[in-house]
This record gives C-alpha cells, sequence and structure tokens, in this order.
C-alpha cells in the first residue's frame, strides 16, 4: 500500500537511516561511510496561518461570560492567543502554578520542562473571572476543570475548537492556530524573537524564525529604525 508521507517525514526518516549508517562504519560492519555520498533533502517549509483581527473578535464574542464554563472557555484561548500556550500545557496546567498578581504562570512544556509564562492584562482578567467563579479550589490540582472539578482533557478542548469553529464562522480554527497567532503578532507589535523563543519554550531559534518571514513590514519598520548609516548622518557624523 502506497503511504503519502510530507518531506518532513521524509527527512525524518532519512536522518535516522543516516545515524545508523554512519554507526555501522565506525564499529566496522560497512566497508564504506555510505551517508557521505547523499545529502539529506530539503523538507518543504509550511505555510504559517494566523488569526486576522476580526476573526479573534469573532471568537471571543462567542462566549457567555455569565457561566463557569464560558469564562473557563474565554480563559482558556486567552492563554493559547496572549501567552502561545500548546494544548497539552493548558490541559496540564497547575493551579497553584498560575501568579495572576505578579503577571506569569510556570508551564510543562514539551519533554517535561517547565518554563515561565508572561500573563498578558486580559489574560489575568479572564484567569480572575474564572476562578472566581469556581465554587471550591480545595483539592483541584489541574486549573481548567469540568462542572464535577474533573481535569479537563485534550479531547474536551478538541470538541470545545469543534464548536468554536461553527460559532465563530472560522472554519480553520484549531488550537495551534492560536499559537501561531501569538508569535506572528507578538513580533509584529515590536516583541524579539529571544523572548519569544523563551515564551514559546523552544530550544532553538529555526523554530521562530519562521515567524519573522510572515511580517516583512516590521523588518522595514526596524530597519527605518536601526540603520547604521541613517543613524550615523542623524547624529551629524558623515561618512
Amino acid at each position: 500500500m502506497t503511504k503519502n508521507v510530507t518531506s518532513t517525514t521524509t527527512q525524518t526518516y532519512i536522518r535516522g537511516l543516516r545515524a545508523f549508517l554512519t554507526w555501522s562504519f565506525q564499529e566496522g560492519y560497512t566497508t564504506e561511510n555510505i551517508p557521505a555520498r547523499f545529502k539529506c533533502p530539503k523538507a518543504q517549509r509550511k505555510t504559517i496561518d494566523v488569526l486576522t483581527d476580526d476573526e479573534v473578535r469573532r471568537l471571543f464574542s462567542c462566549f457567555n461570560l455569565r457561566t463557569t464554563a464560558g469564562a473557563r472557555n474565554y480563559a482558556i484561548c486567552a492563554l493559547m492567543l496572549d501567552s502561545g500556550l500548546r494544548l497539552n500545557e493548558v490541559v496540564t496546567l497547575q493551579a497553584d502554578a498560575v501568579h495572576v498578581a505578579e503577571g506569569y504562570a510556570i508551564v510543562n512544556g514539551k519533554g517535561n520542562k517547565q518554563r515561565m509564562v508572561p500573563l498578558g492584562l486580559q489574560s489575568k482578567r479572564a484567569l480572575i473571572r474564572y476562578v472566581g467563579r469556581l465554587p471550591n479550589l480545595s483539592g483541584v490540582t489541574c486549573l481548567f476543570v469540568s462542572d464535577q472539578l474533573i481535569p479537563l482533557s485534550q479531547g474536551a478542548i478538541a470538541s470545545l475548537f469543534r464548536r468554536l469553529k461553527t460559532r465563530a464562522d472560522i472554519p480553520r480554527l484549531h488550537p495551534h492556530l492560536l499559537r501561531h497567532s501569538f508569535a506572528t503578532r507578538y513580533l509584529e507589535n515590536g516583541g524579539d524573537i529571544y523572548s519569544l523563543q523563551q515564551i514559546l519554550g523552544h530550544t532553538s531559534l529555526e523554530m521562530v524564525k519562521r515567524y519573522v518571514h510572515l511580517i516583512p513590514s516590521k523588518t522595514i519598520i526596524c530597519h527605518a529604525q536601526f540603520s547604521p548609516l541613517d543613524n550615523l548622518m542623524k547624529n551629524g557624523k558623515r561618512p
């Protein structure tokens, strides 16, 4: 049976094969260093999609903030859009790891690595509103729970986003779209890639650099501000 795989998956398979063949050569199981004869193909870079301002407004108009569930779901989307949290990070977020007054939360990222994530004003308001509606926090470990105080699963939040697709009329809506939108808007609004890397929890800048290509206008603005020659001329020094 023919199985369609992406160029990224193909690249991963080949890297694994190269590592095995290199090890085989180094250990003397083969007489030729086969991987030296071919290069790993480049993976096709996926286009990153982001929410428009109008779509963000439609999304956040979908919640009934007079109910606990509505306040909770609003807070979930706020954390994803304003702090870049992944779906799993939202599900595993501990109640005692959120420090609203100080403006940050400690999340468990990929590889069980913890990091500090800043909270925006709207996120803090959303969290205060949600927590204020919970009947009892004693015995609650995970922050986001059902009406029975049972921690939400990834499936429950995925189901929420399927409903929001229809309500907000955003057919392509999915949890990770909010993370992409956060990263892109963060850079558009003046954030730098190094702090963005820390917030997103990426181990390298390669993943973060993808977002820079989405905002050529920022490159032009930054150049106008930091142009070496223009700044030299401003200071009255001519080359």
